[in-house]
């Protein structure tokens, strides 16, 4: 591993200006391999860090910088309307941010030290998603998927909801006792199938949910890919993946991998690790949606999974012959 590295700031142009950072670690190499971090959904900025509720995670920096210690260049970057990136956070669509995954795999084949034939995206959580798609409009040589390979957007919503209804039945006290009064199956059902049914017929980039301002585009573009869908992507791809997820992750299911696994592709790998939650730090507790927020608190120093870095330099490792 080679700690040593240059760490600047960039400017990438999509259809807005996008901020970001690349490293490039000290190499006698005059052609680097490149990565391209791909965050989740929310306002978590390039390096994984949030506003509201303030919480500095660090996990894509962490990622970032174990990468290039690798011998890679890494690029990561604020998303469309997050951070020091332009646009609005209500009108932009998924569409938006595929294209500015795209932008930015162009400006890293045109960096004069990336080598354009090994450039690799890696997305966590709605950056599979992204990613998986983006894949299709400009090739690159490897994906990365962690913590969401597989599936649509609706997936990891019922998922959510289920570990919800089982949470709730088990809980004591008062509390529990309202809540079992609140939620319940068919009343988080019905409110996932009228959000679907209100996103896909909406025309509009923004609508109003149960009161509250919602993204409409941005799920209304989501909502026409089915798992399927993305599946077939995948079935077709005939670059190299590497789809991950932990076992305690309670936003996306670590089962979701057996349907990515039957496909039958010698070019896809697919790994569950055991006490990865889903952001990427060991945790041995039982999984919790309702304390999720309490839990990632806790935990937001922790490094990451010792196991998903050493899963990520052996496969990574095709790609560098100087590792």
């Amino acid at each position: 591993m080679n700690k040593n590295f240059v760490e600047e700031s960039v400017v990438i142009n999509s259809d807005v200006i996008l901020k970001g950072t690349i490293a490039i670690p000290e190499s006698d190499s005059e052609k680097l391999p490149a990565v391209l971090l791909i965050n989740g959904s929310g306002g978590a900025d390039r390096d994984g860090n949030m506003k509201k509720p303030e919480i500095k995670f660090n996990i894509y920096k962490e990622l970032a910088h174990f990468i290039t210690s690798l011998g890679f260049i890494t690029l990561r970057y604020d998303k469309r309307a997050i951070g020091e990136s332009e646009g609005d956070p209500y009108t932009s669509g998924m569409m938006d941010l595929v294209s500015d995954i795209t932008s930015n795999v162009k400006f890293l084949q045109n960096h004069e030290r990336v080598d354009s034939s090994k450039i690799i995206l890696i997305g966590h959580s709605e950056g599979c998603i992204l990613s998986t798609i983006a894949s299709t409009i400009t090739p690159v040589a490897g994906i990365v998927l962690i913590a969401g390979a597989g599936t649509n957007l609706r997936e990891p919503l019922l998922y959510q909801n289920a570990q919800v209804v089982e949470e709730v039945k088990t809980l004591k006290g008062l509390k529990g006792f309202i809540l079992r009064l609140a939620v319940s199956e068919k009343k988080l059902q019905k409110q996932q199938d009228d959000l679907y049914n209100i996103m896909v017929n909406s025309t509009e980039d923004i609508v109003r949910f149960k009161g509250k301002k919602m993204p409409a585009k941005w799920f209304r573009e989501h909502f026409k890919y089915t798992s399927e869908d993305i599946l077939k992507i995948l079935s077709n791809a005939t670059c190299e993946i590497l789809a991950v997820t932990g076992d305690k992750d309670a936003q996306a299911n670590s089962n979701d991998l057996k349907s990515v696994q039957e496909l039958g592709k010698e070019n896809i790998k697919t790994v569950v690790i055991k006490n990865m939650d889903h952001m990427l730090k060991e945790f041995a507790g039982e999984k919790t949606v309702l304390n999720i927020m309490k839990q990632y608190k806790e935990e937001a120093s922790k490094p990451m999974h010792f196991e998903l870095k050493a899963i990520l330099e052996q496969w990574l490792s095709k790609f560098n012959e100087n590792i």
